[in-house]
């Protein structure tokens, strides 16, 4: 994108505001033709006094002028910053919901931290180009608009020598954009890792404490900004030349103004009067000049922050389902894959081939060591992904034609992580049914036996558990998470090793919860620990994304194949058992 391009766009979103938008564009108008009649004013009270005449009503416009001018300047400032501030406010609201309803693949592939970083960095570079278009942008270029014709009015000579002055600056400006283009992107790029290293460690701040990693991180960051600061520097070099050579160039352009003045005065082509008024154009203009020299450096620096930042909004489209999609609703719970399959980018890892049904109110356990694809198997049931061959159908639809939303209403899901947001505890069960009653959060809790630890909190259900719920154990954790997965009701679970961080006698009762929770529901269940899935209708285990074996746990059991063997490693089968020989069931 142009600058142009990129400035138009930026202002776009002041759109929303016509009317008050309008009007600061008028007062700016305003001020802009009142400051191009005071050195006009001032030149008529030089030539008065020179020639003895009446200055008064001159000296009274022109100081007339200049309060109106000091009080509208104020309540343009005013106004703006207001919009500006508003602006950026709902800026910061309306990307923020963007960005979260965006496909989870398409965090997964750009970075929580990414995304953050150019949503702050872009609001701020918005709001200060908001403000400034509205304080000085716009008043700048409809007073340099007005300014040459004014002065080429009333003499051609002096006038040539604003223009030079103007080409000189445009040189300059244009020849040092091209020069650090480059450079500039390249600051960004160091930018966006320095925040990510920052982001990345005070997430994981836990495990930098436990390793000794304090020096060593802070280290690495040290590396980061020297490399920051060592791509910023020559961008900054040659706007510091810029600004020097702006500097002579209007240094020189005063000392002709008045050398041509000063023979025109005495030749009787012009009076005193025009010198000044001239002198007075000519400092408007270096001022003006300047603050557009700002204001393309401002739209320059801008640049790269705006355009990751307008990339991000386009990408809004990811979201957008197809036309004619339809809601999935009244599930009974029957769910299908057929001949499914999915690859990582550059990885082997995925699904292929994948072929089974659950029927409604089945519970399937998936198994397999890890990187075998049970994960990516529930992500495409969730359409985190969708298939790049094959089908997924719940109740004989195909998901790929029916809102992510309506799909994502049917099912449930306890994942490994818990993901518990830092709110109070009742905020994050009643995630999984925002209209919940209190009673019903705490019939969720029971359900969960999650209700005697939260009881012994002195807060009760409005504890707070901290980010990523890090106030909390791992296995209170996973109980709230069970608890909201309980509230939400759906006809379809989904457990993603939902018992892994309980201890044994937990386990057993949030085990009886669950068995009382996928009474009706089509459920899958993630698992290692093997004792966890001994009444699932069908197991599947998994291998490098394909089924090679499935049935009940008891045929598996007996069949004397990986599963058998895996109960084996587990201590679950005696390592005398005899598995009679079976062939591999095909996968269906």
């Amino acid at each position: 994108m142009s600058l142009f391009q990129v400035y138009a766009r930026a202002l776009k979103y002041l759109s929303s505001s016509p009317i008050r938008v309008t009007m600061v564009v008028i007062a700016n108008i305003v001020l802009a033709v009142i400051t191009i009649a005071e050195p006009i004013l001032f030149g008529r009270i030089i030539d008065a006094l020179s020639e003895g005449g009446d200055v008064t009503p001159i000296l009274i416009l022109w100081g007339g002028f200049g309060v109106f001018n000091t009080i509208a300047y104020v309540l343009v400032a005013r106004e703006a910053d207001r919009l500006a501030h508003g602006r950026r406010a709902t800026l910061l609201t309306e990307a923020f919901g963007r960005i979260i309803s965006m496909p989870l693949a398409w965090h997964h592939q750009r970075g929580t931290s990414n995304a953050l970083h150019t949503l702050l960095r872009a609001s701020e570079t918005l709001f200060g180009l908001w403000l400034e278009f509205m304080r000085t942008h716009l008043a700048t270029i409809v007073a340099l608009s007005m300014l040459l014709p004014t002065a080429l009015s009333m003499d051609w000579r002096l006038s040539s020598v604003l223009i030079v002055l103007g080409v000189i600056y445009w040189i300059i400006g244009r020849t040092v954009m091209n020069r650090t283009k480059e450079g500039q992107a390249s600051v960004e790029g160091h930018y966006h890792t320095v925040f990510s290293h920052v982001s990345d460690s005070i997430s994981n701040v836990t495990v930098l404490h436990s390793y000794n990693r304090i020096e060593a991180e802070t280290r690495a960051l040290k590396g980061f900004t020297e490399r920051l600061i060592a791509a910023q520097f020559p961008v900054l070099d040659w706007w510091a030349l810029a600004s020097a050579l702006n500097r002579m160039a209007s240094t020189i352009s005063m000392l002709i103004i008045l050398v041509i003045g000063v023979v025109l005065v005495r030749n009787g082509e012009i009076k005193v009067g025009d010198v000044i008024a001239f002198i007075g154009f000519a400092n408007l203009l270096i001022g003006r000049l300047d603050l557009l020299r700002q204001f393309a450096t401002q739209i320059f620096e801008a640049r790269s922050k705006l355009e990751d930042f307008f990339r991000l909004e386009d990408s809004v489209k990811d979201r957008e389902e197809p036309v004619g999609t339809g809601e999935l609703a009244n599930v009974r719970g029957e769910v299908e894959f057929r001949d499914v399959s999915f690859d990582f980018a550059n990885t082997t890892q995925g699904v292929r081939d994948v072929s089974f049904t659950a029927k409604a109110g089945q519970t399937v356990a998936i198994v397999g060591p890890t990187g075998a694809g049970k994960t990516t198997l529930i992500n495409l049931l969730q359409r985190v992904y969708d298939p790049q061959q094959g089908k997924i159908l719940i109740d004989g639809t195909d998901i790929a034609g029916v809102t992510r939303k309506s799909l994502r209403h049917s099912i449930a899901t306890v994942f490994q992580d818990a993901g518990l947001l830092n709110r109070s505890i009742t905020d994050n069960i009643r995630l999984g049914r925002e209209d919940a009653t209190d009673a019903d959060v705490l019939a969720a809790a029971e359900a969960a036996a999650a209700t005697e630890f939260i009881e012994s909190r002195l807060a009760g259900f409005d504890t707070h558990v901290g980010e990523r719920g890090n106030r909390l154990s791992g296995g209170e954790r996973q109980r709230i998470a069970i608890a909201r997965a309980i509230l939400k009701n759906a006809p379809i679970l989904v457990l993603d090793e939902a018992t892994s961080a309980l201890d044994v006698e937990t386990e057993q009762r949030v085990k009886e919860a669950i068995d009382r929770l996928r009474k009706d529901r089509t459920t899958f269940i993630i698992a290692h620990r093997l004792s966890t899935i001994r009444d699932a209708d069908v197991v599947l285990f998994l291998d490098h994304g394909r089924i090679i074996e499935k049935g009940t746990y008891d045929e598996l059991s007996a069949l004397g194949g990986r599963f058998a063997s895996l109960l084996k490693t587990s201590g679950i089968l005696a390592d005398d058992a005899k598995a009679a020989p079976a062939a591999l069931p095909q996968p269906a």
